[in-house]
């Protein structure tokens, strides 16, 4: 990154982080007293002096001694670890900052799912074998709006029972604490089998698989016709150099045309987002940003406010500035994916095709914290080269184009049905032949 902090990311928070403390023997506000001393365990002290000058006056130690005190000597249950009500401390004033400025993206992250983060961004699942677990209503079909999901399924496809004969109906009365505690079960070290129970089609199987360090890519090609198909799944570390040499070596091979599909992309590193938007566009004078990042902005003040303004620029060596190109964008793209199809919306380089974007547009930073967890810190908002903000609003395609069965969308990192039934994808491809 030439401007700014170093790899600030643009990720797409999704429901887990919203569940990590769950400490039962602590309230809220008891949660706060545990920020009580400079000393207090895993450094929560010097986490305290270094968050709060940004956004307030010193804390009412005294108040909150006199509570975590109280705690201590009163509470039903005796002997509360106090590293619990450091990890319910770190957690509640996350929690306070979205009450107050509706920040859903800042996060406090235990150390193991900062760990668990931290790999995901590199491509790295340690201990894995190479599943992903999504909740699902009746059969396993994707759930209408208003529908709760009630089952746990893999990659669409089959429903899990149990893993190593443990029903993930003994883990929890909801599909929530379910999610949580089985995947854990799954990962393990690499070369030790894990055996799953799964329903298919009515029948029950196990099948065991062995675990192994799997390294995730992130970007996908295929061919159709004259038309390469780009699939981008994530930014992460080295996102933006694969999908450059694999735009350039589709284009050597004939293709005359892109689709960008950033369908289901949740985000990432900002520097590979601004990479691959520099595939598709050169900059000149009259297209310099990829996008401009402004912080330490008053409540009340907006843009106008911002005592730090970062420029992340286009960058030259793109390989594709020519070839016609559609971007593929859904309710999940997000973050990194927004500021991508926003640059390429603002340069007219691009016919977006899909459904309105899920519009984020905040900038977050990883500050890890003594004892291995981590406070993902929202530090600014971002506004595409046209300086629009699309915090909340979204991007809305040129084309709507709504897929009616979310199964029948196209990819190449998972199972996939006939891409004759994506109806976005054909309508990108009839836009690129027509």
């Amino acid at each position: 990154m030439s401007d700014g902090p170093p790899r600030p990311r643009f990720w797409f928070l999704r429901t887990r982080v919203g569940r990590i403390i769950g400490v039962a023997a602590l309230c809220y506000l008891a949660a706060f007293a545990a920020i009580n001393l400079g000393s207090a365990p895993f450094g929560i002290g010097s986490f305290i002096g270094f968050i709060f000058p940004r956004v307030g006056p010193g804390l009412d130690q005294n108040s909150l001694n006199a509570e975590w005190g109280a705690i201590q000597r009163e509470y039903v249950f005796r002997n509360v670890d106090t590293s619990l009500g450091t990890e319910g401390a770190a957690n509640g004033m996350v929690e306070k900052l979205d009450q107050m400025f509706s920040d859903r993206f800042t996060a406090f992250l235990t150390k193991a799912e900062y760990a668990e983060q931290r790999g995901n961004l590199n491509g790295q699942r340690a201990g894995s074998i190479g599943i992903a677990l999504v909740p699902r209503c009746t059969a396993g079909a994707v759930c209408m709006p208003g529908q709760a999901p009630s089952l746990v399924v893999i990659e669409d496809v089959l429903s899990v029972l149990a893993v190593n004969g443990r029903r993930l109906s003994s883990m929890g009365s909801s599909l929530d604490q379910q999610l949580d505690k089985v995947a854990p079960l799954i990962r393990g070290q690499p070369g030790t089998s894990v055996t799953l129970t799964v329903d298919r089609a009515g029948q029950t199987i196990d099948i065991t698989a062995r675990r192994a360090d799997l390294s995730i890519p992130s970007v996908f090609t295929r061919t159709f016709g004259s038309v390469l198909y780009l699939q981008v799944t994530g930014f992460d570390i080295g996102t933006g150099e694969a999908a450059q040499t694999m735009l350039r070596n589709g284009l050597a091979a004939g293709a005359t045309s892109v689709i960008l599909d950033l369908r289901g992309n949740g985000g990432g590193f900002v520097s590979d987002a601004q990479k691959l938007a520099s595939q598709f566009v050169a900059p000149a004078p009259g297209t310099q940003d990829v996008v401009v990042r402004r912080g330490r902005m008053t409540p009340d003040g907006g843009p106008a406010s911002a005592q730090t303004v970062f420029h992340d620029r286009l960058v030259s060596g793109g390989v594709a500035y020519r070839q016609p190109l559609v971007v593929l964008v859904d309710g999940d793209s997000a973050s990194a994916s927004e500021i991508v199809t926003a640059a390429l919306r603002d340069y007219h380089r691009a016919t977006l095709v899909g459904v309105k974007t899920f519009g984020k547009g905040s900038v977050q930073v990883d500050f890890p914290l003594p004892d291995g967890s981590d406070l993902h810190l929202t530090v600014e908002r971002w506004y595409g080269p046209n300086g629009e903000s699309i915090d909340s609003s979204g991007i809305t395609p040129d084309q709507v184009v709504p897929l009616p069965n979310p199964d029948d969308r196209f990819r190449l990192d998972a199972e996939s049905p006939d891409p004759s039934a994506d109806l976005q994808l054909q309508t990108a491809l009839a836009s690129l032949r027509g």
